[in-house]
């Protein structure tokens, strides 16, 4: 639980972090005395960093020398930073033209611009299957034998699956009975309807419409995730080989994001973890900033933003926010 601190201890502290953050070196008092507005003495700040220190907000990696922040600290600074935008209302201008299209190249563009701008890994996640609505099914000819059947959703998302004609009515036929069946259902009735005990028949219209229905749920499930940018990370200066391979698993295992992602809150704003906040020493260098992207008030799914602790948490709030916003503002002017 976070202790109180006064106005000039948060002040110290702030300062200490922005230091920290720009120089990448630990902070003496006297530093702290010249880049700050602070009214005191040094003997006052000394003794202030001190009560800083066993309160464990900053410490020191040799008794002579400076303090470097804690996890404790900067989630303290992000709070300022996050109370200070809320109340001078500072944004990021980004034009507002509104331009609907599929909704996996916004996700796709999004991450790869986050993460280039942040210097990053992105992970978005993908909708929550409960709002998503299916408007329209198409059934194309491709060959003698197979069909492509395609089904377009109130977010713009398409979901396709080739499949073989044998024991389906002609294309057309099918369209029709597919767009009767499933418009205006969601993927969440979709996942039930077929977790569900099935009666026996020996129709074969109804066990091929059944097994349609499996293969295009199948497809819409299997990309859980959009990522970009665990090259960022790599590419650093000093890399962490132990972090790297962390995330490159985390990448590479839907099960391990899904463990994370059952640890983030569905949240209006931006907020943060670090690497021990998940028990993970592996990741002890990195923040995780996440937040959710919503459907007017619904919240369809979270965006997760990893990079090193020591960062640029101002840029990487105000543009996370920013542009997190725009997207959900996208998505319900569009539909």
């Amino acid at each position: 639980m976070a202790k109180v601190l006064h106005d000039r201890q948060k002040e110290i502290l702030k300062t200490i972090v922005e230091l920290y953050l720009k120089n990448d070196k630990p902070v003496s008092s006297d530093e702290v005395l010249e880049n700050s507005n602070i009214k005191a003495s040094s003997a006052t700040i000394r003794n202030d960093m001190q009560k800083l220190q066993k309160l464990g907000y900053i410490y020191q990696q040799h008794s002579s020398g400076g303090r470097i922040p804690t996890d404790s600290a900067l989630k303290i600074y992000f709070q300022m930073i996050k109370d200070a935008y809320n109340q001078e209302d500072t944004h990021i201008d980004i034009p507002k033209k509104y331009k609907f299209y599929d909704l996996n190249l916004m996700f796709q563009s999004l991450s790869e611009l986050i993460s280039n701008t942040l210097e990053g890994l992105v992970i978005f996640e993908y909708p929550n299957p409960k709002y998503v609505y299916i408007t329209r099914v198409t059934v194309t000819p491709l060959m003698e034998t197979n069909n492509v059947i395609t089904i377009l959703t109130n977010l713009g998302l398409a979901v396709s699956r080739t499949v073989e004609i044998y024991g389906l009515p002609p294309s057309k036929e099918l369209e029709n009975i597919l767009n009767n069946g499933l418009v205006g259902k969601s993927f969440h009735s979709l996942f039930m309807f077929l977790s569900a005990p099935k009666f026996e028949t020996e129709d074969l219209r109804v066990t091929n419409f059944i097994e349609i229905l499996g293969h295009l749920t199948s497809e819409f499930n299997r990309k859980k995730y959009i990522i970009s940018g665990l090259e960022k990370i790599i590419s650093q200066s000093i890399p962490d080989l132990e972090a790297i391979e962390a995330l490159a698993s985390m990448v590479e295992n839907d099960t391990i994001k899904e463990g994370i992602f059952k640890l983030l809150d569905f949240t209006d704003d931006i907020e943060i973890l670090f690497g021990e906040d998940l028990n993970s020493k592996a990741l002890k260098k990195m923040v995780f900033f996440y937040t959710t992207y919503k459907l007017n008030a619904d919240p369809l799914g979270r965006v997760l933003f990893i990079t090193q602790k020591y960062c640029n948490y101002e840029k990487n709030y105000y543009f996370l926010r920013e542009y997190i916003s725009r997207l959900s503002e996208i998505i319900s002017k569009n539909l």
